[in-house]
């Protein structure tokens, strides 16, 4: 049997180059070099492609990454100026309840002072006209002669703390009028309030008649009795 052998075949690169006296000279580029070269621009182009293709992801991942955070800058914008606007009117909610809180105060504060205005057993014991003279003896008093249908009246708001016997004036109520004040009326006549009735200023008690047009008035500041006259409004 005749057998042939197969011889690999070889190439070689050859480069001519013409001098300048015309004289021509070759290099020659053995197979091996050629491969060499061959593969290494091959791994380079690889490369570049690849490098590439990275960076087109990188970019467009890059690009995708800045819309997303202009997205979320864009609604934190959003958000911080709902909050703006919302900060702004619970700042106007507040200024207006904060004034109203204040106004209710000064009108708190005004009504408070005027009831303890209206307590304080300043007023004029009568409703109408009256001679007046102090008693001589005992504890300060007051003592009024009325006009028949002139009533005795309340000084001052307050509660009624007693109605009882007076060894000389036949009746004699006591009324609490708070922070230490009390006002006592003594007069023959019938009472016209019982024990525990909260009454007004100027409130009527006795109804003065022809037998008991007189009054003794008196004024109690934190247990001890004072001078009328330091509280008492003549003008009513």
């Amino acid at each position: 049997m005749e057998q042939h052998s197969k011889r690999k075949s070889k190439y070689a690169l050859i480069l001519v180059r013409e001098k300048d006296d015309g004289t021509i000279k070759k290099h020659t580029i053995s197979s091996a070099v050629v491969e060499v070269t061959a593969a290494v621009l091959f791994l380079l182009v690889v490369a570049v492609v690849c490098r590439f293709v990275y960076d087109s992801i990188t970019i467009k991942d890059a690009r995708k990454e800045i819309v997303n955070q202009i997205v979320a800058i864009n609604n934190l914008t959003d958000e911080n100026e709902a909050l703006s606007v919302e900060n702004s009117t619970l700042s106007s909610k507040v200024a207006v309840l904060s004034e109203t809180v204040s106004k209710k105060t000064e009108v708190e504060d005004a009504i408070s002072q005027e009831t303890v205005e209206n307590a304080m057993p300043k007023g004029f014991p009568l409703s109408g006209s009256a001679t007046m003279k102090e008693a001589e003896e005992g504890d300060p008093m007051l003592i009024f002669t009325a006009s028949n249908d002139v009533n005795v009246i309340t000084t001052g708001t307050g509660t009624v703390v007693s109605v009882d016997a007076d060894e000389v004036y036949g009746t004699r109520i006591v009324i609490d009028h708070g922070n230490g004040y009390q006002s006592v009326y003594r007069n023959n006549g019938a009472a016209l309030v019982k024990n525990g009735e909260e009454l007004g200023k100027g409130y009527i008690l006795f109804s003065v008649k022809d037998d008991n047009q007189e009054l003794g008035y008196q004024i109690i500041q934190n247990d001890e009795y004072i001078d009328p006259m330091i509280l008492i409004d003549i003008n009513g």
